[in-house]
């Protein structure tokens, strides 16, 4: 599929290839059984904090909101295996096998004699659930439009399948609609760094990851979790029943302490919130510490 470069996509290439520059690349070696190298981005200094991105994604997916919270912590951000620049996993391509790996490489890293905390947007945040429940040293968790509820409204997304594209054009138009479908609501959010990244992503994705998403196994995690659990998504984020939500999280959850969770549900915000509002989330990640 054909790159950023030759989509006009230069101005965002350069956003990101500047961000880049300022964090530290690194691969950790395959380990375990799916035998996955895996490749981190690194920005910041503090304490140890996860990014996992989500589904067609990369850690591309958090680089709005990576200026902001690398003040605050140390960022450890991979591309998921199947994604990006990491590898692939020789086991099947389960979220039990991919947790796995990411904790094998987490132990590489020193990361899990620390402990950390764990954040997931998307399916990233399916995969964030699946590794606290395979005993990741988790300190916190932190949901951001997250998959794994089953709680998707009954009215489907309208996706284009960008892979049919023929030329720049066609193919560009198929991420631009993509991305208003699903990621963002705004259309000034449809900027060149939105769709360089997206582009980008896209080109370099094995994993599918739809189906694993679409499933309700998260629900389980959270209510046995006893780590803090923070979560948030977007009023007009597409991909989550609201009411359907609030109702389960007042059932399940609210009986908690209130340190240890919480869930908001911001307006003129879609399914990409780190994209759309990056300085309001760096805010609600340090806000839960």
């Amino acid at each position: 599929m054909m790159p950023a470069t030759l989509l006009g996509l230069d101005e965002g290439l350069e956003i990101i290839q500047k961000l880049q520059s300022q964090g530290e690349s690194i691969h950790t070696p395959g380990l375990g059984a799916a035998d996955c190298p895996i490749h981190w981005m690194h920005f910041g200094k503090g304490p140890d904090c996860v990014l996992l991105h989500g589904g067609h994604g990369s850690w591309m997916h958090w680089i709005s909101l990576i200026p902001e919270l690398s003040e605050y912590y140390s960022l450890w951000v991979p591309d998921l295996p199947g994604f990006g620049a990491s590898g692939d996993m020789l086991t099947p391509p389960e979220t039990s096998f991919m947790a796995d790996a990411l904790i094998l490489a987490l132990d590489h890293l020193g990361l899990s004699a620390r402990g950390y905390t764990l954040g997931g947007f998307s399916f990233g945040g399916l995969v964030a659930g699946q590794m606290l429940a395979q005993g990741a040293a988790v300190e916190s968790l932190r949901l951001i439009g997250s998959a794994g509820m089953g709680m998707r409204p009954e009215k489907s997304i309208d996706m284009l399948l960008w892979q049919r594209a023929r030329t720049p054009e066609q193919l560009l138009e198929a991420y631009r609609h993509n991305l208003k479908a699903l990621m963002v609501h705004r259309d000034d959010d449809i900027n060149p760094l939105a769709l360089a990244t997206h582009a980008e992503s896209c080109r370099q994705t094995r994993w599918r990851s739809r189906e694993a998403s679409h499933q309700a196994s998260l629900r389980e995690v959270l209510e046995q979790a006893t780590v803090a659990v923070h979560a948030v998504w977007g009023l007009q984020d597409p991909t989550m029943d609201h009411a359907k939500l609030q109702s389960w999280w007042d059932q399940h959850m609210q009986h908690k302490n209130q340190d240890m969770q919480s869930l908001s549900l911001w307006d003129d915000c879609g399914h990409w919130i780190m994209h759309q509002s990056p300085t309001q989330l760096a805010a609600w990640f340090t806000t839960h510490t």
